[in-house]
């Protein structure tokens, strides 16, 4: 191994020691569908810090919900490393990455995965079971969770008694349970009215604010959920084509003076960067477009 890359294995593990940081590391991850190789990732590195958003976009396909799974533990990269505060999950056994899912993660889906026999209370109360850790503390917890989220009057409702927006809520609460270090959400106002998905979005910047020492992670076709973004990454072709830093978006809100429906990509003061991600993102545009005509034609006149 030569000086630069001890160098820079170095440097990454430093950052990875810090307090609720995710470091990726040239990550790779192929599927084996019989013969053919699909690469979902391709040497993605980026990072994530605790107290923020971070939000991922690009086109199906792109590799999103795989970084996504990968963090989460619930796939395993094909070479890279994760490193979670200084620790590389990547060499986590079966039964220590299960642990980890247990206990560090939180997940909410587009399908909110409610159990509809469970009351909204029960639901929420359903991952501490699972994980042997309810007692009177949690459920003191989860009471909190449920005025967290404006869901208190509607505790004993079951799912098919709510609104789409209050199945998300009580997905969200129910994700907080264990108190995990890392929330990921994919697509998680997918599936939500207008009205219900602005709910959503001031939900998840408050749930960050709240509790400060948690990463969140986002992925989203959703161009509205970049105004809650502290950190903004765009994949293609699994890896990160362009991004946005805290401190480059705070520069754009400031420079907006607003905290919603912020155009991000044309609002950058260096206009040659405005225009390359601008570009950028109407190539992700063309390109879901063209997808979704192909399956449309595919439909319609079957070979």
């Amino acid at each position: 191994m030569s000086d630069n890359q001890t160098q820079n294995g170095n440097m990454t593990y430093a950052l990875a020691q810090q307090s609720g940081s995710i470091q990726i590391d040239d990550a790779i991850k192929i599927y084996k569908r019989g013969k053919i190789e699909v690469v979902a990732l391709r040497g993605l590195t980026c990072e994530f810090k605790a107290g923020e958003i971070t939000v991922i976009m690009g086109p199906s396909g792109c590799g999103k919900t795989t970084l996504l799974n990968v963090i989460g533990g619930l796939d395993r990269l094909t070479s890279g490393r994760i490193f979670v505060n200084g620790v590389d999950i990547a060499q986590y056994t079966d039964r220590e990455m299960e642990q980890y899912r247990r206990k560090k993660i939180g997940f909410v889906f587009q399908f909110m995965n409610l159990i509809p026999e469970l009351t909204a209370e029960e639901n929420i109360l359903l991952p501490l079971e699972l994980s042997k850790t309810l007692n009177k503390a949690s459920k003191e917890f989860v009471n909190s969770l449920l005025d967290i989220v404006g869901l208190s009057e509607r505790k004993t409702h079951r799912p098919d008694e709510l609104s789409g927006g209050e199945q998300q809520r009580v997905s969200i609460a129910a994700a907080l349970a264990n108190n995990p270090d890392i929330i990921l959400c994919d697509e998680p106002t997918g599936e939500l009215d207008t009205a219900s998905k602005r709910i959503i979005m001031e939900l998840l910047h408050s749930v960050i604010k709240k509790f400060p020492e948690k990463t969140m992670i986002i992925v989203s076709h959703d161009p509205e959920l970049k105004a809650i973004a502290d950190r903004l990454y765009y994949i293609r072709d699994g890896a990160i084509s362009h991004k946005f830093s805290k401190e480059e978006l705070q520069a754009l809100k400031k420079q907006s003076g607003e905290e919603q429906n912020i155009d991000f990509s044309m609002q950058s003061s260096d206009p040659s960067r405005a225009h390359e991600v601008a570009l950028l993102e109407l190539r992700e545009i063309d390109h879901y477009v063209r997808e979704k005509i192909d399956k449309i034609e595919k439909k319609l006149h079957p070979m």
